[in-house]
């Protein structure tokens, strides 16, 4: 690639997007599309550097009475096995292991062997608890753990009926081709966990703003931003900028399906699909909640 693109480079939306960027958010939209509620409560993460460590230092448990959440034995009970199942998954040693702490684990064993090496394997420590909320009727909880590497890894427990379970995928940042490949043009489409901020940029064959929105896609697994558009006028259009105007510092992470296209600089990405605000998916993809909700 020719052209150098930070990860992350704030941009306000109406700059990016036009004056009417920034229209009355619709809330009520965001809370009934599936799993959107985690949008504000999981932006801590989204800043979190990484704890400096001492050597030997041992983290003491993540809720404790000052946590700030509201003395509910439910929620308390909730979030201390959350926290339980996230620790006995991170100490697991062999991969296989892993396995009876994750939620659809049959699936898993198919795809584990796409995952990183250090999030299939390696031993993260959980520095602190990031949020905990009912999603479709169902609690999740986040955790913020530091690797060996030094890397930040946001680790999810759901709730599912045989109790908490890990969401390995959302934890490994799973997708279904590397960016290395999609960059390198040896796949063309793939769905991808990334970060979506707002883009002023239009490179061609995507410069017709009456026709693209773009956004700036980020991950660590990528060396640089890259760019993403979504056709104006689509629900994923649409509901994706209600979604980053609406979280704090117009950074949101979201699962989409994205279509390669060779720009003259550099490989552009068509947004096809929103499947999910956030990295864990649904019984079905958030873009259909969105439509239904408008028809």
């Amino acid at each position: 690639m020719s052209r150098k693109r930070v990860r992350h480079r704030r941009e306000d939306p109406d700059a990016a997007w036009g004056e009417k960027a920034r229209q009355p958010f619709a809330w009520s939209w965001v809370f009934l599309a599936g799993g959107a509620i985690v949008l504000m409560l999981f932006f801590v993460f989204l800043s979190w550097p990484g704890p400096k460590r001492e050597p030997g230092r041992q983290t003491a448990p993540v809720v404790e009475g000052d946590a700030g959440l509201e003395a509910d034995r439910e929620v308390r009970d909730g979030i201390d096995a959350a926290e339980k199942v996230a620790r006995t998954f991170l100490a697991e040693g062999a991969p296989y292991e892993r396995l009876r702490w994750v939620r659809d684990a049959d699936d898993v064993l198919l795809r584990m062997d796409g995952y990183p090496k250090e999030a299939r394997e390696a031993p993260g420590e959980i520095e602190k608890m990031i949020g905990h909320v009912s999603e479709d009727g169902r609690a999740v909880t986040a955790f913020a753990v530091t690797m060996p590497s030094g890397e930040p890894r946001l680790l999810e427990v759901v709730e599912t009926d045989d109790g908490p379970k890990v969401d390995w995928d959302a934890y490994a940042r799973y997708g279904t081709a590397s960016w290395e490949d999609l960059l390198s043009g040896k796949a063309e489409r793939a769905v991808v966990r990334v970060f979506c901020e707002p883009s002023s940029e239009r490179p061609a064959p995507f410069g017709n703003q009456a026709e693209w929105t773009a956004f700036r896609l980020s991950s660590p697994d990528l060396p640089q931003a890259a760019l993403g558009f979504a056709q104006v006028g689509s629900v994923r259009e649409a509901m994706m900028k209600k979604v980053i105007i609406g979280t704090p510092r117009y950074r949101q992470r979201f699962t989409l399906e994205i279509l390669r296209h060779e720009g003259k600089d550099e490989p552009l990405f068509e947004i096809t699909r929103c499947l999910a605000v956030g990295w864990i998916l649904g019984e079905r993809d958030v873009e259909e909640d969105w439509r239904k909700k408008g028809e």
